[in-house]
């Protein structure tokens, strides 16, 4: 068991193929577009400069007993909840599980890398499951690739679920997994209770 990286300018791609299931992965990083190789983390590990700030409510924290002090107590404690809650809510990387003869199901796995403390699932069964596209929208001033999965929602019209929401990765990723997808929901759709192909609204 083994994992793949086959595209060598996106190598926070990489797969993973077992007799079980098939992962494809994106983590929440990438190359520098500059051609340098340097590497942009979009979700950072724990520093020594973090603990500065919950240490420095710790010494003020006994020597304030007024209260406006009390007030800033509250404050600076919000803060640090805050402060900590996104650290250890970063999205580290999203996936993608294709379970053979059952569905695909969607993670986004969320923590303080490299430690997981948060993973969202979503699951597809080939029952439901009409149809994989690549879309493109617009993401503050820049187009983007994504996606998207399409289903049969409760009331019959076709649901979209998106994948890799958040990381959004770049064309040469998706249109890898689209390939393999493709060929995976092939064998398996028309074998079921199959839907009619169609494409979205």
């Amino acid at each position: 068991m083994q994992r793949l990286r086959p595209l060598q300018t996106n190598p926070e791609f990489s797969i993973l193929h077992t007799d079980s299931f098939h992962e494809y992965r994106v983590e929440n990083w990438h190359l520098a577009r500059d051609g340098s190789g340097a590497v942009v983390r979009h979700a950072s590990t724990w520093s020594w400069k973090y603990s500065l700030f919950p240490l420095m409510l710790s010494v003020s924290w006994p020597k304030v007993n007024t209260f406006a002090g009390s007030l800033a107590r509250v404050l600076l404690s919000l803060a640090a909840i805050f402060f900590v809650w996104t650290r250890c809510t970063q999205v580290i990387h999203e996936t993608i599980i294709v379970l053979p003869e059952h569905g695909i199901q969607l993670e986004t796995h969320k923590g303080l890398p490299p430690l997981t403390f948060f993973t969202n699932k979503r699951f597809v069964p080939y029952t439901i499951l009409r149809d994989l596209v690549i879309n493109e929208g617009i993401k503050r001033w820049d187009v983007r690739y994504y996606l998207v999965v399409l289903k049969e929602g409760t009331t019959g019209r076709v649901a979209l679920e998106v994948c890799f929401p958040n990381i959004l990765p770049h064309f040469p990723i998706l249109l890898q997994i689209y390939q393999d997808l493709r060929e995976f929901v092939s064998r398996q759709v028309p074998s079921t209770q199959s839907l009619p192909h169609t494409q979205p609204p």
